[in-house]
């Protein structure tokens, strides 16, 4: 049969497998975060551990694959007899001070008996827990421990950007849903309680794989910090520069690695043998030199960086030989330099930040809109900006974020320029500012100015805290006489901010949806009710399926209901197509469904979907009964902005 394009949604509503999410444990509410250390004192600690083990071990050691396939079964998982004493034997060998595990890499298969799934030692050929094995025999040798979690699962399916499966000749596309959350949380609350204290929790597949929209990485780290409040968090987002985490993580392969003179906390990863998992070579390889590995000590040691070597086990579950003989090797060789200084004070940073739900700009580069300055999309691969490059018009231009809501406690904005620039130029550095910040969204009040200068380093910039909807930074100035931001982080410094209204009410108040171009309404084909029947523009005829309600998701976007049936207006078939279709469907509590509602300043709004990041419009600006709304990107024109008005 042809292959046909389904939703992750319809195939297990077909398949009558949607008691797979159903059947997860009861996630607990997230938990009050302790007091914890100050941030100057934990990377003081990280960077004062100066030399760590990478243990790559996991479902891909034994399908010689570095990025195992999902839905493999998860029998393949049979070491004879796995030896975690030998690898914190050879690490305290080599002067290393701690150990990270990868608890569970991209194919999704946990070293823990989880509770999530059976993509896990519980259902493998070696029914052990790895993760509790490996707590206990490198705190036996004085070690600290590390974990490594991926966020991005192929096989559980918590994957986004148009990641695609074939199942039974059908290609499906998958979203990021609530059950999703549930998962991933469940799982980490599973690694942060039941092995005690742990001093590092590496994510992976965040940055460059999914981004704040389409999965909160602030929910993540908000229930991290909870659990362990005093842990360091790295996310390997193969930036330069601290953003997402607490500390950075160059990753040398991909040729990004600690620059001279860095004072940021950070850890740089290389592997010793040639790849991060073992393969059926690896017990014969040279390896990485012992003059190698010591001359990257050397380099990273004053520049705040503590080397991770990556130290794969083998098939059986211990060290080659070889491996074992190099670390001994460096051990005799090295030791620490107590005279480094300390660690300098780390910038200030937005500890506590909020996570926008849409932007607007006075201009942008085409592909460069104001949206990929929050999306959270941050790699050497993956890396979006808002940007003027291009532009007729000079400086200045401003990019205005919406943060869902007003909140309290808004102090601090962190702005990320391009970290890969065209030509490896510092082209685009905003070098002078203006931040005004709004709770309306129409009037602005100024908080801040200043300079910058030039270069991929995070600038920040802060006001007295105040409550904020709407954030405005202006470029003034900048490098090359154009702006670029990779990405900002706005919150709350030392206090949370906490949500003190919504863009709009939360009740049962119907509403009519009138574009600016046509001065129609958006309607539900025919009255209709049933999931997937289409939304046009019509005349206003004060009918029912012309009314809407709005209710508001608590993280800043809502739903929009339609009164006629109560199914909600969402993305038909999980598209993130320019052109694609907007129907209505039964509440799925799902990001298709939710929308970011930003007024622009003079009674009309923009609606942005949180799955595609697309916005509601009617198709090329017809003005003619019946022209259907679908999403595009938003380019601030008429036909892409609604007036909400009460009926």
């Amino acid at each position: 049969m042809s292959s046909a394009r389904l939703s992750r949604r319809a195939l297990l509503g077909a398949a009558g497998a949607a008691a797979t999410t159903a059947a997860l444990p009861a996630f607990p509410p997230l938990l009050t975060q302790a007091a914890a250390a100050d941030a100057q004192t934990s990377l003081s600690k990280l960077v004062d551990m100066r030399f760590g083990m990478f243990n790559h071990f996991n479902l891909g050691t034994f399908t010689n694959e570095e990025w195992a396939a999902p839905n493999q079964n998860p029998t393949l998982f049979a070491p004879t007899a796995v030896d975690c004493a030998q690898w914190a034997a050879a690490a305290a060998a080599a002067k290393m001070s701690y150990g990270i595990l990868t608890t569970k890499h991209h194919d999704g298969f946990a070293l823990w008996p989880s509770a999530y799934g059976t993509q896990n030692v519980a259902h493998s050929s070696y029914r052990h827990d790895v993760v509790k094995a490996y707590c206990d025999a490198f705190r036996a040798k004085g070690l600290r421990v590390g974990l490594y979690y991926s966020i991005w699962d192929r096989t559980f399916g918590v994957e986004a950007w148009e990641s695609r499966h074939q199942v039974s000749g059908l290609e499906i596309t998958d979203a990021v849903q609530p059950g999703d959350m549930t998962f991933i949380l469940g799982q980490i609350t599973e690694l942060l309680t039941n092995y005690g204290t742990i001093d590092l929790f590496v994510t992976d597949g965040y940055a460059w794989q999914m981004g704040q929209q389409a999965l909160s990485y602030q929910r993540i780290r908000e229930h991290v910090k909870s659990l362990q409040p005093d842990i360091v968090m790295i996310d390997h987002g193969a930036l330069s520069v601290p953003f997402l985490g607490d500390a950075i993580y160059f990753e040398e392969p991909l040729g990004v690695t600690a620059p001279t003179g860095n004072t940021y906390a950070a850890t740089q990863g290389q592997t010793i043998s040639n790849g991060w998992f073992w393969h059926p070579s690896t017990p014969t390889e040279s390896l990485m030199s012992k003059d190698a590995i010591l001359s990257h000590l050397a380099d990273l040691e004053p520049k705040y960086t503590s080397f991770i070597l990556n130290c794969p086990p083998n098939r059986d579950g211990r060290l080659d030989t070889n491996i074992v003989n190099r670390l001994a090797e460096v051990g005799a060789a090295w030791n620490p330099d107590t005279s480094r200084p300390p660690l300098p004070p780390q910038m200030p940073r937005a500890e506590h930040p909020v996570t926008p739900v849409s932007a607007y700009a006075t201009g942008f580069h085409t592909g460069e809109g104001p949206l990929n300055a929050i999306d959270g999309l941050s790699d050497r691969g993956y890396e979006t900006c808002w940007s003027t490059w291009g532009l007729s018009s000079a400086l200045p231009h401003s990019i205005t974020i919406d943060l869902g809501g007003v909140w309290s406690n808004v102090s601090t904005l962190e702005y990320l320029p391009k970290q890969w620039n065209r030509n490896d130029t510092t082209d685009g550095d905003i070098t002078s500012y203006t931040i005004s910040t709004s709770t309306d969204g129409t009037n602005f009040t100024q908080v801040a100015t200043g300079s910058w200068s030039s270069g991929r380093a995070t600038k920040v910039a802060e006001w007295p805290a105040r409550n904020v909807g709407f954030v405005r930074i202006r470029a003034d100035s900048a490098t090359g006489g154009y702006a670029n931001i990779s990405g900002v982080r706005i919150g709350g410094r030392t206090a949370r901010p906490t949500l003190v209204s919504a863009t709009l009410p939360g009740n049962s108040t119907p509403y009519r949806l009138v574009n600016r171009n046509s001065g129609k309404v958006a309607d539900v084909e025919r009255g209709g009710t049933a999931n997937g029947t289409n939304v046009l523009q019509w005349p206003w005829l004060n009918a029912v399926n012309q009314k809407w309600t709005f209710t508001n998701t608590g993280d800043g976007y809502c739903e929009i209901n339609g009164v006629a049936g109560g199914k909600l207006l969402e993305v038909a078939g999980l598209s993130r197509d320019d052109g694609g279709n907007v129907g209505i469907w039964s509440d799925a509590a799902a990001p298709q469904q939710q929308w970011a509602v930003t007024p622009i300043g003079d009674g009309y709004y923009f609606l942005i979907n949180r799955y595609s990041g697309l916005c509601l419009a009617v198709d090329e600006g017809s003005t003619a009964d019946g022209a259907n709304i679908e999403q595009q990107p938003y380019t601030s024109l008429a036909r892409q902005q609604w007036q909400i008005m009460p009926v």
